[in-house]
């Protein structure tokens, strides 16, 4: 009984430690390879003075920080009309050299399903039939159908964009009856989750 009950604490006491501890040694590792990447900018920013100071006075996270502000720089210029065109550019030719391409494209997919759940166009997760009965599969709701489609079709549309797994930037988009959705309670960061994972996360997962 006292072997019993020692296994079943010990294992509960290392899935409360095991991901705390290694959260933090992997924060921890990239905060410190992130502050000394951006020493020589901490530097150019402070002065080679103000640089001593922050040696004696180490504040952690300081490089982080200034990463996140050139970041946000980066996105204020790629977000205006030539920024845009610089971005283009960029990756026309990132996508003519052949190794790079690859790595690119791969964590440009990565990127774009991330920034998929912050897309505000994307308003629910239903099931739909597709391909046949009885078959059921996911699809994000985008918006209703134009009027032109509604008004011929005699009934409400929705316009349902189904991702393909694993990789849900791509997909099929389909105009399906508001009658023959199923609404489904769970966000569209939970949907996507359990595309990109074939299924093995569900939203019940923390």
């Amino acid at each position: 009984m006292l072997k019993k009950a020692f296994k079943k604490n010990l294992i509960a006491g290392l899935l409360v430690t095991i991901p705390a501890g290694l959260t933090y040694i992997i924060l921890s590792f990239f905060i410190t390879r992130v502050d000394r990447a951006m020493a020589p900018v901490v530097k150019g920013v402070f002065g080679s003075k103000g640089l001593d100071f922050l040696a004696e006075w180490h504040i952690p996270g300081m490089g982080f920080l200034l990463l996140v502000l050139f970041i946000t720089g980066v996105g204020l210029f790629g977000t205006n009309f030539i920024g845009k065109k610089i971005v283009a550019l960029g990756e026309n030719i990132l996508h003519n050299i052949p190794v790079v391409r690859v790595i690119y494209t791969s964590i440009k997919k990565v990127v774009d399903t991330i920034s998929l759940t912050e897309t505000s166009s994307f308003q629910k997760m239903v099931l739909i039939t597709y391909p046949r009965e009885p078959l059921k599969t996911l699809g994000i709701v985008c918006c209703n159908t134009p009027e032109e489609i509604r008004d011929a079709s005699g009934q409400k549309m929705l316009n349902v964009f189904v991702p393909t797994s694993p990789n849900p930037t791509t997909g099929f988009l389909f105009m399906v009856p508001e009658k023959d959705t199923t609404s489904l309670d769970m966000s569209v960061e939970e949907g996507l989750k359990m595309i990109i994972s074939f299924g093995m996360t569900s939203p019940e997962d923390p």
